[in-house]
C-alpha cells in the first residue's frame, strides 16, 4: 500500500467515525482538545477523554483530518520528513518487528508503509480508529493500550523502536528512566531507535546534543550522519522543521543514568493555561499547513550548531537557515 492510498483510507475512516461524534463535541477543535491534553498528566488526561464520552471521538476524527490531511497536517509531515532522513536506510533500520511507541492512528507506518508494526498509545480511540484506516486499506498490525512512562507492556524483542513525536511529553525523570530503560529491554541488540521531535521541543542545538549523550548512557550509539534537524523547502511561507534522532542498541544502559539537566523538556516548555496552549497550537498549525511539504533538507548536528551557532531554534532563526 503507498502512502497516497493510506491518506484516502484515513480521509474515508475521518467521515465514518464523523457519524460517532456526539453534537456536543463537534465544535472541538483538534488545537484546543491537544491544549486540554498536553496540560495534564498521563493518568488525567486519559481519565479526560474516558469521562467526556464523545470526545476521544472527536479527538481521533480531527487527528485523520488535521493532524494527517492528506500530508498537509503537522504529524504525517513529520513522518514525510522521517523518510526523507532515512533515505535508502529505512529498510535497514526500519526492517523486520517494528513497535510504535504513541502510534495515534498509525502515522509512521501508514506514511512509511512499514510492515510488522505493534502500535500502542494512550487514548484507545486513536488506537480504533488505526484499526479501521487497517481494515479500510487491508493492512494489518497490532495494538495495545498503554501508557510509555510505565513499563511497556511487551516480552518479546523488537528490530525497531519507532517514538514519532512523543519523546517531548516526558516531564517527570521517573519516566524518562522508564522510557528510555523499556525501550532497551524490548529491543534485540542492534535493533534500531528513531525518534522525532516536533520544532518548539528543542531550544537550542546544544540540548540536542545533551539528549544524544543521554541516550549513549543508556546503552544506546549515534547512528552516524542521522541526528540532526529536517526542515522543508517547499516554500517560503509555510516552514516546517523537527530534530531527528537514530540510535542502535549496543548494550545495557550503564548502571545509574545520569540524566543531563538539558533532557528535562520541561526545563524549556513554560508552563502555560489550556486555553494559551490552545492558542500556540492554532497559530503555529496555520502557519504550518500552508502547503503539503514534499520536500526537505536535513543538517547534521555538527552542521546545525555551526548554522545557528547559541541562537534560540525559533521560526526566524530556522527560516534564516533555510535561505542560506
Amino acid at each position: 500500500m503507498t502512502k497516497d492510498e493510506w491518506y484516502d483510507a484515513c480521509a474515508e475512516a475521518a467521515a465514518i467515525i464523523e457519524k460517532q461524534v456526539p453534537e456536543v463535541y463537534r465544535s472541538r477543535t483538534f488545537s484546543g482538545i491537544i491544549g486540554d491534553i498536553k496540560a495534564l498528566s498521563p493518568k488525567k488526561a486519559q481519565s479526560l477523554i474516558a469521562r467526556k464520552k464523545g470526545l476521544g471521538s472527536q479527538y481521533a476524527r480531527l487527528y485523520l483530518t488535521r493532524g494527517i490531511d492528506h500530508g498537509s497536517g503537522y504529524q504525517a509531515c513529520a513522518s514525510e520528513a522521517l523518510g526523507f532522513v532515512l533515505g535508502e536506510k529505512k529498510h535497514d533500520l526500519l526492517g523486520g518487528r517494528i513497535l510504535d511507541v504513541g502510534c495515534a492512528v498509525g502515522v509512521t507506518a501508514g506514511v512509511l508503509s512499514l510492515l510488522r508494526v505493534t502500535g500502542f498509545d494512550l487514548f484507545p480511540d486513536l488506537l480504533r480508529a488505526a484499526m479501521l484506516i487497517d481494515s479500510l486499506s487491508g493492512e494489518k498490525h497490532d495494538y495495545a493500550v498503554a501508557d510509555m512512562t510505565r513499563d511497556w507492556p511487551f516480552a518479546c524483542m523488537f528490530d525497531a523502536v519507532v517514538c514519532g513525536l512523543v519523546c517531548h511529553h516526558l516531564k517527570e525523570q521517573s519516566g524518562i528512566l522508564s522510557f528510555f530503560s523499556s525501550a532497551g529491554r524490548v529491543l534485540r541488540p542492534g535493533g534500531s531507535l528513531v525518534i522525532t521531535l516536533p520544532s518548539g521541543s528543542i531550544s537550542y542545538a546544544w540540548q540536542l546534543e545533551n539528549l544524544m549523550n543521554t541516550l549513549e548512557m543508556f546503552g544506546f550509539a549515534p547512528e552516524e550522519g542521522l541526528c540532526g534537524m529536517a526542515l522543508s523547502t517547499d516554500s517560503p511561507h509555510s516552514l516546517f522543521w523537527m530534530y531527528t534522532l537514530v540510535f542502535r542498541k549496543t548494550g545495557l544502559s550503564k548502571g545509574s543514568v545520569f540524566i543531563h539537566p538539558g533532557f528535562g523538556f520541561p526545563e524549556y516548555r513554560t508552563p502555560v493555561s489550556r486555553e494559551e496552549k490552545g492558542i500556540q497550537a492554532r497559530s503555529s498549525g496555520s502557519r504550518n499547513r500552508m502547503v503539503r511539504h514534499r520536500s526537505f533538507r536535513f543538517l547534521r548536528l555538527e552542521a546545525l550548531k555551526k548554522a545557528c551557532g547559541e541562537k534560540a531554534l525559533v521560526f526566524e532563526t530556522v527560516e534564516e537557515m533555510q535561505e542560506k
